[in-house]
């Protein structure tokens, strides 16, 4: 995964490193930071996602019923901090990147 965004602690801004867990009661993922050697606690929001992570969609209000199901990142939008999630061969959606769970 990629860092983006942190105001808080901007030093790992562009950094990349693995997600080790998701913390369900923070809404929080635990990701370790390869170059700097250290765990952080980071919102979805913060996190890119990798294309072809196959994750799946929660929370999703505009499209409750696709909740549940799993779909792979083709592609994140920088603008709009939006993912590209293919869900089967013929169909693609956009959704923000606090639906998407690994």
């Amino acid at each position: 995964v990629r860092l983006h965004d942190i105001v808080s602690q901007q030093e790992l801004n562009g950094k990349t490193g693995t997600v080790i867990a998701w913390n369900p009661s923070s809404q929080r993922y635990n990701i370790y930071v390869t170059v700097m050697k250290k765990v952080v606690s980071l919102k979805p929001s913060n996190v890119v996602l990798d294309n072809g992570t196959v994750a799946q969609l929660v929370g999703l209000n505009s499209k409750p019923e696709l909740n549940g199901k799993w779909g792979t990142i083709k592609n994140w939008i920088r603008e709009s901090n939006k993912y590209d999630v293919q869900l089967s061969r013929d169909k693609i959606i956009r959704v923000k990147v606090e639906t998407m769970r690994v």
